[in-house]
């Protein structure tokens, strides 16, 4: 629980900051190089979707916001886990 709550904590400043989010399209290869993670598993196309959101880098084909602080609270509603 106290765990948990320091998670929702770091997550909350970091989206207080209003950070801009970045998009671009490239190369599967290329957002690897520029920092993002590829998902064990996951099937990614030739060109993929990179976003950059203050520190973090990201794969992503959904839509999303173009700052941080329209996301207003991020809260942990359950946890499990993946092998």
């Amino acid at each position: 629980e106290e765990e948990i709550e320091k998670i929702e904590n770091l997550v909350n400043q970091e989206i207080a900051m209003s950070h801009s989010v970045n998009p671009k399209v490239c190369s599967f290869k290329q957002a690897v190089a520029d920092g993002a993670l590829a998902l064990f598993g996951e099937k990614y196309g030739d060109e993929v979707r990179f976003l950059t959101i203050g520190p973090s880098k990201e794969l992503c084909g959904g839509t999303h916001v173009s700052n941080t602080s329209q996301i207003r609270l991020f809260k942990i509603v359950s946890e499990s886990g993946v092998s």
